[in-house]
């Protein structure tokens, strides 16, 4: 107690003096508000795992020091979710404010946040490229489509449309119902126009899986019903139906399937399978 009541009376004119020199420092500062947009971060999800359902952005109102509030000063500010521990499913968090000091959040929102956590996954996708008149071929031929599980599972084909003469398609993953699915990623994103022809009749024939070669057998397939070709209207009238082949690789995967058509004759859109094969000795 006596240290702390030693030289009392400089302490109690230093403590005034602290608090004149605050007080002039606010009447030349004053106090305002403003009105913010962040974008939220999520942190703790594990690389192969995605956050589904959040919110793009945050609004944030502040209150402070004006000076603090203007420019560059407002860099540090961020808004984030911290989801450390959730492997997946649903989840219910508070969003949380880094603020550099002075500055007061006074309004949030949203201010907590609903949404699940999927596995990031990936799938291979047919290209189509479409022009009102004309057949076009594209290169690549396939591209992956990246994003949360559930939104990956609908993912049916990856569709462009060409106007004029451009030759670099820009390209949207859809679902078997032509719906966009925008929050998937694709790579590549565009592909490029290699060829040109005119419109050739189309037909939706039934697809069959060549007996395996010698050597071969597969344990499990699972491939498209039917295949749509176009070409020579004369051609496609013989044809019964379309046959592919056993793409030649030992395990369980997923692969394109190769056609077996005659000269002038292709599939509209890529087909692909899943296979388990296995080589016999």
């Amino acid at each position: 107690m006596s240290r702390l009541l030693h030289n009392l009376p400089a302490k109690l004119l230093a403590l005034l003096a602290s608090a004149l020199l605050w007080f002039q420092l606010r009447e030349s500062q004053p106090v305002t508000e403003r009105a913010l947009t962040r974008p939220l971060q999520v942190l703790g999800l594990a690389e192969d795992r995605v956050a589904v359902g959040l919110p793009a952005q945050v609004q944030l109102r502040l209150r402070g020091p004006s000076r603090l509030l203007e420019g560059s000063n407002l860099n540090p500010v961020n808004a984030y979710v911290d989801l450390s521990g959730v492997d997946s499913g649903e989840f219910t968090r508070d969003v949380r404010v880094g603020l550099p000091t002075g500055v007061e959040l006074v309004g949030l929102e949203p201010a907590r946040v609903e949404a699940r956590v999927e596995r990031y996954e990936a799938k291979t996708l047919p290209v189509v490229a479409q022009h009102p008149g004309e057949v076009l071929t594209v290169e690549p031929a396939m591209v992956q489509a990246k994003g949360p599980l559930s939104l990956v599972s609908q993912a049916y084909r990856a569709v462009g449309y060409v106007e004029g003469e451009d030759e670099v398609v820009v390209l949207v993953a859809v679902d078997a119902e032509g719906r966009p699915l925008n929050d998937l990623i694709l790579t590549p994103d565009r592909v490029r126009v290699t060829e040109r022809g005119p419109l050739l009749t189309r037909r939706t024939l039934p697809l069959r899986l060549q007996k395996a070669p010698q050597g071969w057998r597969v344990l499990e397939a699972s491939i498209p019903p039917s295949v749509e070709v176009q070409g020579d209207p004369q051609v496609l009238r013989r044809l019964e139906r379309v046959e592919a082949r056993v793409p030649l690789k030992a395990g369980r995967f997923e692969a394109p399937l190769e056609l077996v058509l005659p000269p002038g004759v292709q599939a509209v859109n890529g087909v692909t399978g899943t296979f388990r094969v296995e080589r016999v000795q």
